[in-house]
């Protein structure tokens, strides 16, 4: 099922094969008390037809990242969002925290095109050079003259510098510094009209103090949302509270309002989303509830490319193309995310580093493997039975091997610079250093993908 698939309202059509009368149901329509999904509305889905109706008449909210990425997207795609977020008309609504947000932010989602091509020109370099090793290699091995791997050679440099040339064309750099400046970023321009009067009103201090610290409470707590953020803690400003701030804003804004509300959201967070199965269903039951217990109103959550999808709801002609760029956009996010959660991990990769682990340090391999069955944590006296080892042996650079090639990987861009350590030892206390290991753990973002 789509990640965009939301709960919704109760739908019956037709008769019961019993005998028994279905009451027809429309989508604006409350479950009552003793109703199948009476306290349960975030289980329910819905059709794209159904999507449309309730599109016509709710508040529709912007998440920060749908707005950072309209750098992101070419031009037809920011017309059509733009397009669809005029016909909403005041039905439109920014919470003030998304905008502090969108403009801590902006000028790095501004560049960031920049950077990702000269990331991509810089493999493609790697590339190249493995290529030519290769072939140089494959010469050694052959009958081939030396005029005819020079031929080779220079197409092989040929083609890689041709390809870097075409990425580099795709983007004006010289456009992109000149939007630094406010007065001449074509995304501000689009935003500006239909954002005038569409943003909340900043929280009084003693609310947003308040606000902070229930966000505060509700990472450390587990409670959603924003305690996928919890690596923003050590920050300044509001910290991982501000998912808080923006969902405490939401429900501020639909109490206020009595409509019910869609926020469009291009993350799938576990803090936000219902998974079934690995598969984003649609809000969070607890937030689903917030919303029903604070406001009165139904709660429904939508990728931007599902809202393109369902447009004419709104009477908007989405250009050809634009639902394909937002589906690539946020599929390429979706793919960073999970390797942030992961400690910058992939299952690709660990499969790489656990293959080479297998062939060149069985037993740390072994190690990592078992560590994973137990929590993330290997006894040292688990080292010893594992390896076979003398008890007298230390357990000093044992660390070494997975190391080596962890560094390699990130060398190779496999995994980014920051990934985490595979295999981190644990050691007695007052010995740190010494080689005294009382056993190694696994990162649990690492357990939690290996067992994924």
């Amino acid at each position: 099922m789509h990640p965009s698939t939301l709960c919704g309202r109760w739908r019956h059509a037709g008769g019961s094969a019993l005998g028994y009368p279905h009451r027809m149901a429309t989508p604006d329509e409350t479950p009552r008390p003793g109703d199948l999904y009476f306290g349960f509305e975030a289980y329910q889905t819905f059709s794209d037809n159904d999507l449309r109706e309730v599109l016509r008449t709710a508040m529709v909210v912007f998440d920060t990242n749908v707005l950072l990425n309209l750098y992101r997207y070419n031009a037809e795609t920011r017309a059509s969002i733009v397009d669809v977020l005029t016909a909403l008309g005041d039905r439109f609504w920014v919470p003030h925290q998304v905008m502090e947000e969108f403009w801590r932010n902006r000028e790095r989602a501004l560049v960031d095109p920049l950077g990702q091509i000269q990331q991509t020109v810089e493999e493609l370099e790697k590339l190249r050079s493995s290529a030519v090793d290769q072939l140089r290699m494959w010469v050694n091995r052959a009958v081939v003259s030396k005029a005819d791997e020079a031929q080779v050679e220079a197409e092989i440099n040929e083609a890689f510098a041709s390809a870097a040339e075409l990425l580099k064309g795709l983007i004006d750099e010289t456009s992109v510094q000149r939007a630094r400046s406010t007065q001449n970023d074509p995304v501000l321009s689009l935003l500006e009209p239909v954002l005038a009067g569409r943003v909340g009103a900043a929280m009084s201090s003693e609310t947003y103090a308040t606000a902070v610290k229930e966000g505060k409470r509700r990472v450390e707590a587990g409670e959603p949302p924003g305690f996928a953020d919890i690596a923003k803690a050590a920050r300044g400003g509001e910290g991982p509270s501000g998912d808080y701030l923006v969902w405490e804003q939401t429900l501020i804004e639909a109490t206020a309002r009595a409509l019910p509300v869609v926020l469009v959201t291009g993350d799938v967070k576990r803090d936000w989303w219902r998974f079934e199965g690995g598969n984003a269903r649609g809000p969070r039951v607890e937030l689903a509830r917030e919303m029903k217990s604070r406001s009165g109103q139904r709660l429904y959550f939508l990728r931007p490319d599902k809202l393109l999808e369902i447009a004419d709801a709104v009477a908007v002609s989405v250009r050809p193309g634009s639902v394909e760029d937002i589906e690539r956009t946020t599929r390429i996010e979706d793919e960073g995310a999970k390797e942030r959660s992961h400690g910058g991990w992939t299952i690709e990769a660990l499969e790489v580093l656990l293959r080479r682990l297998n062939y060149e340090a069985p037993v740390q391999e072994a190690t990592i493997r078992f560590a994973c069955q137990n929590d993330g944590y290997v006894s040292r006296d688990d080292v010893y039975r594992l390896g076979e080892y003398d008890p007298l042996r230390q357990l000093k650079g044992f660390t070494r091997p997975v190391n080596r090639i962890v560094q390699q990987l990130r060398d190779t861009r496999t995994v980014p610079e920051d990934a985490a350590d595979v295999l981190v030892p644990v050691y007695e206390e007052g010995k740190h250093g010494f080689g005294w290991v009382d056993g190694f753990r696994v990162p649990a973002e690492v357990v939690q993908l290996l067992r994924e």
